[in-house]
């Protein structure tokens, strides 16, 4: 049998399980504190739950996000480039555990900070226009292969997920004063994503040799055929 590391073995599957413990936990900790928490910090929690099943879509039922993610990328090598599963590995973790410090940030604070909800609605925001974006790409790709609908692995749990989250965070929003200082924080949120949870994250891994491919295109190995 081929030697695999445990890192390789970590970002096969083993760090999804892991995620959906997550997912467990906070769900838990949501339904227990349902009467003490106001839904600003549900939400806020219920993102942290959220990440991991929408990897689980991504990676695994239907799968195939790295393929989509990686042709928008004008990638050569869609199975390794520039995402691989180490990189998509940190860069939903290190998310995930951003929305668990925060959760237990507002927990202690009493209350969700303005800009962390603003953050959170914009980061909402940009998963249903990625999406949205990406299963009109690669439905003109395989339309002549048979993809009849713009779904892409992901545009389940993007819209049904972090967009009715978004839509909520939305709605508790009236009232609030916005302040430079919120809008800040609002900037830190979508810049600790974005520039350290994928574009940091990619740089530092992503090579054209990189070992921690793909095995599959998921959804799309049926239009590849």
């Amino acid at each position: 049998m081929k030697y695999r590391s445990l890192m390789d073995r970590w970002c096969d599957r083993a760090w999804i399980k892991f995620g959906l413990m997550i997912t467990a936990v906070m769900v838990i900790l949501i339904l227990i504190n349902w009467e003490s928490w106001d839904t600003e910090l549900k939400l806020i929690a219920s993102m942290a739950a959220l990440i991991p099943v929408h990897v689980l879509e991504e990676w695994v039922f239907p799968g195939g996000f790295h393929y989509q993610y990686n042709y928008m990328m004008k990638s050569d090598q869609l199975d390794r480039y520039p995402m691989c599963r180490k990189s998509d590995m940190f860069t939903n973790l290190i998310t995930t555990f951003m929305y668990i410090g925060l959760t237990i940030y507002s927990s202690i604070s009493g209350s969700v900070n303005t800009g962390i909800l603003m953050g959170s609605i914009a980061f909402c925001a940009l998963e249903f226009i990625f999406h949205t974006v990406c299963g009109i790409v690669m439905y003109r790709k395989f339309r002549g292969n048979g993809k009849t609908t713009i779904y892409g692995a992901g545009s389940i749990t993007a819209y049904l997920g972090f967009t009715v989250i978004g839509v909520l965070m939305a709605y508790c929003m009236p009232g609030r004063s916005i302040t430079w200082a919120d809008w800040l924080v609002c900037i830190g949120v979508l810049l600790f994503i974005g520039g350290i949870c994928v574009m940091l994250v990619e740089g530092l891994i992503k090579k054209k040799d990189n070992s921690y491919y793909f095995k599959s295109a998921g959804y799309y190995d049926r239009f590849l055929k």
